[in-house]
C-alpha cells in the first residue's frame, strides 16, 4: 500500500525523463536560433501595435476574454494512468483517490505557470486596449489563477463516476464558466470576476466532496483521456523527430493528381515520384508544411515592418526544410527500393528536386501575402530577391551538409 502511495512520484519522473528526451530532440541550437529571431520579430511587431491602440478600443476587452478562455483549456489534467491499471489497480481505489489529488496538485502547478505567462504577455495589451491599471491587471492574474483550479477540480471530479458530468456538460462548463467569469471582470469590474470565480472555485471542489472520496473510479474514461492527452504530445514531439507511439497516417488527396501524373511522365526518375507521392500521401509532413505556411501567413498579415516580415519569412522557409530532410531516409529499410538501378547522387538528386518544388511554392505564397498586405515594388523585390538566395543555399549547399551527416 506505502508503494501507491508514491506511485504518481514515481510516474511523474518517469514521464519528465521521457518528455527531456523528446525536448532535446526539438529544441536544437539551429531550432533554438531560429525561435529566438522569430519570438523577437513577433515581440517587436507587437510592440509597435500596441503604439497604435492609445485611448484603448472597443474590441480589446473582447480579444483579451478569447485569450484568457482559450488558455484555461490548456493544460489537461495528467493522470498518468495505463491501460494495466484497470486490471491491477482496481483493488486499491480508495488509495488512489490521493493518487489523483497527486496528478491534481501537478497539472494545477503546469496549467498555472501557462496562464501566468500568457497574462504577463497580456499585460501591456490590457494597459493599452482594454485601459486597466496594474491593479485591476494583477486582479485578472488572480481570477485567471482560481478559475484555472475551479476547471482542474472539475476535472477530477470527472474521474469518479459518482460525480461525473455527461460528457455535453462537461464540455459545456468548461467553456461557459471561464467565459462569463473573464466576461464579467473585463466589462464589469475586475472584483466582480475574481468573486465569481472564487464562487465557480467553491461549488467544484466542495459539492459532491464525500461522493467523490468514496466513489468507484471510471477507469475506462481515464485510460481513454490520458490516452488522448499523451497523443497530443507524440503528436507534437513526431513534428521534430520520429516517435514511435505515434503511427502516419496515409491519405489519397484527389487534388494532387495532376503533379503526380506530370510527374509520372519521368520514368527516368523514379525516385522524384516516390518522394513526391510520398510526401503529399503522408499526413504527418504534410500536415506539418501546412500548418508552418499557416503561421508564416497569419504572422505576416500582422506584420508590417519588412526587416520583420522578411525575418519570419527565412525563419519558416528554414524550418520546413529542415524538418522536410528527414524524408530522404523515409524509403531507406524498404528493401524493393533497393532493387532500383539509381545511384545515390540520382537519389538525392531528385530529392534536391522535391526540396526545391515544395520551397518554391511556400516562398511564392510568402512574398505575395506579405506584398499584397504592404504593397511596394521595392518590398517585392527585396522578398523575392531573399527567397531565390536562401532556397538556392539551402538546396544546393546546407541540404547536402546536413544529408552526408544523417
Amino acid at each position: 500500500m506505502n508503494d501507491l502511495t508514491n506511485l504518481f512520484s514515481t510516474r511523474l519522473s518517469r514521464h519528465a525523463g521521457q518528455l527531456l528526451k523528446y525536448l532535446r530532440l526539438v529544441f536544437t541550437d539551429h531550432f533554438v536560433i531560429a525561435l529566438f529571431f522569430f519570438f523577437g520579430a513577433l515581440g517587436f511587431a507587437y510592440q509597435n501595435e500596441l503604439k497604435q491602440l492609445v485611448g484603448g478600443v472597443w474590441w480589446g476587452p473582447l480579444v483579451t476574454v478569447v485569450i484568457l478562455t482559450l488558455t484555461t483549456q490548456v493544460g489537461r489534467l495528467a493522470t498518468l494512468i495505463e491501460p494495466a491499471d484497470i486490471a491491477f489497480l482496481m483493488p486499491a481505489e480508495g488509495v488512489l483517490h490521493d493518487y489523483l489529488r497527486s496528478a491534481r496538485n501537478y497539472s494545477l502547478l503546469m496549467g498555472g505557470l501557462i496562464q501566468i505567462a500568457v497574462v504577463v504577455i497580456l499585460l501591456p495589451f490590457m494597459g493599452q486596449a482594454d485601459q486597466l491599471s496594474l491593479p485591476a491587471a494583477t486582479i485578472v492574474i488572480l481570477t485567471a489563477l482560481v478559475t484555472k483550479a475551479a476547471w482542474m477540480n472539475l476535472a477530477l471530479k470527472q474521474t469518479v463516476q459518482q460525480t461525473r458530468l455527461t460528457p455535453l456538460n462537461f464540455r459545456l462548463v468548461n467553456w461557459l464558466m471561464p467565459l462569463v467569469i473573464f466576461a464579467s471582470g473585463l466589462w464589469l469590474h475586475p472584483i466582480i470576476g475574481l468573486m465569481l470565480s472564487i464562487i465557480g472555485f467553491s461549488i467544484v471542489t466542495f459539492r459532491h466532496t464525500q461522493q467523490w472520496q468514496r466513489g468507484q473510479l471510471a477507469w475506462t474514461t481515464l485510460v481513454r483521456d490520458e490516452a488522448g492527452r499523451m497523443m497530443g504530445l507524440y503528436r507534437f514531439f513526431n513534428l521534430f523527430t520520429d516517435v514511435p507511439q505515434v503511427a502516419a497516417k496515409i491519405r489519397r488527396r484527389r487534388y494532387l493528381d495532376p503533379l503526380w501524373r506530370w510527374v509520372n511522365r519521368r520514368q527516368a526518375d523514379p525516385y522524384l515520384y516516390l518522394f513526391t507521392r510520398g510526401l503529399g500521401r503522408d499526413s504527418d509532413t504534410f500536415g506539418l508544411i501546412t500548418r508552418l505556411s499557416v503561421i508564416g501567413l497569419v504572422a505576416l498579415i500582422f506584420i508590417h515592418q519588412q526587416w520583420a516580415s522578411l525575418l519570419v519569412m527565412i525563419l519558416l522557409v528554414y524550418l520546413i526544410g529542415f524538418q522536410l530532410l528527414p524524408f530522404y531516409r523515409q524509403y531507406e529499410r524498404n528493401v524493393f527500393t533497393h532493387l532500383y538501378p539509381i545511384t545515390r547522387s540520382q537519389q538525392l538528386q531528385a530529392f534536391q528536386k522535391v526540396l526545391i518544388l515544395v520551397l518554391t511554392i511556400v516562398a511564392l505564397v510568402f512574398v505575395l501575402t506579405d506584398t499584397l498586405v504592404n504593397w511596394s515594388w521595392t518590398r517585392l523585390l527585396i522578398d523575392s530577391g531573399t527567397m531565390v538566395l536562401e532556397v538556392g543555399l539551402f538546396v544546393g549547399w546546407y541540404s547536402q551538409f546536413r544529408l552526408k551527416k544523417m
